[in-house]
């Protein structure tokens, strides 16, 4: 029996032809045509031809259930719009042959999607799908085990970024001179990790800070600024905030430390002053006095001390706006002339009811001491000084 080498060769095959084979279930050799060859490689091997499956999800969370097939599957997915989330399905994992292979494509982005291998293990499908992207797994019986073979989202099993999917990028620097970054101040807060505070991003040119804390500050000045409280002020003296609060002379006087006195603040202009004692100074400076056409007046807010130079007969004294309780002392001088005389107010009340008079000699000194009480001016007078 010749061998097969030396057999005639043909060119042409026809279904009709047969080819020896060894079958191992009869233990013996056999023959068996191309058609029957061709029929095992189709019933066992994938097919070229695609059963094509088209769905279009309409709500996020969506899943879609790949029945069994004699064939490898395209599946389109055509969402209604972009998802946050959705899942496939895959055959039951003893129903798929070996090097059967699932296309899988999306028209729309699936920020989070789940493969379920229903039985049969994943090895390297995507977790998330952006618009128009695609990948592709076969199958290999063996092992049971999808492997994904083709992934638009990659080039030799490295990840592409892409502008909709969502990806994580590690170890990339970002040019701020060429690329722009758009994103809300909620964004910001969100993406940071250690940020304190909420709101919006603040810039250090004019800013407007919302009910801040800000620690203790090194420096800074507070020129322009409005509604501070006082009870939020600190490191002050007993009293102060309180004073700073309400800014009464009582406060004041609570205050400070090294007051003399009691009652109410002074200022220079027409002050009352009840029962002042002054120390090792006059009240204030003396004023000179003078009579015109024999009428002489003098204004007790300008000083408690006047001097008065006699050079005629004075008919006619006037006082003017005395104060409750104020001692005025005025200094009587007769001129070289003497026996210049004075014509007292009514008001004047004297020891004994009797009105002193002034010395009469030439140059003679009178000290005259009068208090206003109620609508008199109590009188007494040291004579002849000189």
């Amino acid at each position: 029996m010749p061998t097969i080498n030396q057999l005639p060769t043909i060119t042409t095959l026809s279904g009709g032809d047969q080819l020896p084979v060894y079958a191992t279930s009869n233990g013996d050799a056999r023959k068996a045509s191309i058609n029957t060859l061709v029929e095992y490689f189709q019933t066992t091997f994938a097919d070229p031809n695609y059963t094509v499956v088209i769905n279009a999800p309409t709500n996020s969370g969506f899943n879609i259930a790949l029945a069994a097939s004699s064939q490898s599957i395209w599946l389109i997915m055509n969402p209604a719009g972009t998802f946050a989330a959705g899942s496939v399905t895959l055959p039951p994992v003893l129903n798929c042959y070996d090097g059967q292979e699932i296309i899988i494509i999306s028209t729309q982005t699936i920020s989070a999607l789940t493969i379920n291998g229903n039985g049969g293990t994943l090895v390297g499908v995507p977790a998330s799908l952006g618009a128009g992207s695609s990948f592709t797994i076969r199958f290999n019986e063996l092992q049971q085990t999808w492997y994904t073979i083709v992934n638009s989202l990659q080039i030799s099993g490295v990840d592409l970024v892409t502008t909709t999917g969502v990806q994580t990028l590690t170890n990339k620097t970002i040019n701020l001179a060429d690329n722009t970054l758009i994103m809300t101040s909620a964004q910001l807060a969100t993406a940071l990790l250690d940020e304190t505070g909420s709101g919006l991003a603040v810039f250090n040119t004019s800013p407007t800070l919302v009910t801040p804390i800000l620690g203790t500050p090194t420096s800074g000045t507070l020129t322009n600024c409005t509604g501070l409280p006082t009870s939020g002020l600190t490191g002050l003296g007993v009293g102060v905030q309180t004073f700073l609060g309400t800014p009464s002379s009582a406060n004041l006087a609570t205050a400070l430390t090294d007051e003399t006195g009691t009652g109410s603040a002074v200022f220079n202009t027409d002050p009352t002053i009840d029962g002042a004692n002054f120390t090792g100074h006059a009240q204030t400076a003396p004023v000179v006095g003078a009579s015109v056409g024999g009428a002489l007046t003098l204004d007790t807010t300008q000083s408690n001390v006047f001097t008065v130079s006699m050079t005629e007969n004075v008919t006619t004294m006037t006082l003017n706006n005395p104060a409750q309780g104020q001692t005025v002392n005025i200094l009587f001088t007769q001129d070289a002339t003497g026996n210049r005389t004075i014509i007292w107010p009514a008001d004047f009340k004297w020891p004994g009811g009797t009105a002193e008079t002034l010395s009469t000699n030439s140059n003679a000194v009178d000290l005259l001491v009068i208090t206003y009480l109620g609508t008199n001016w109590y009188a007494s007078m040291l004579k002849d000084l000189s």
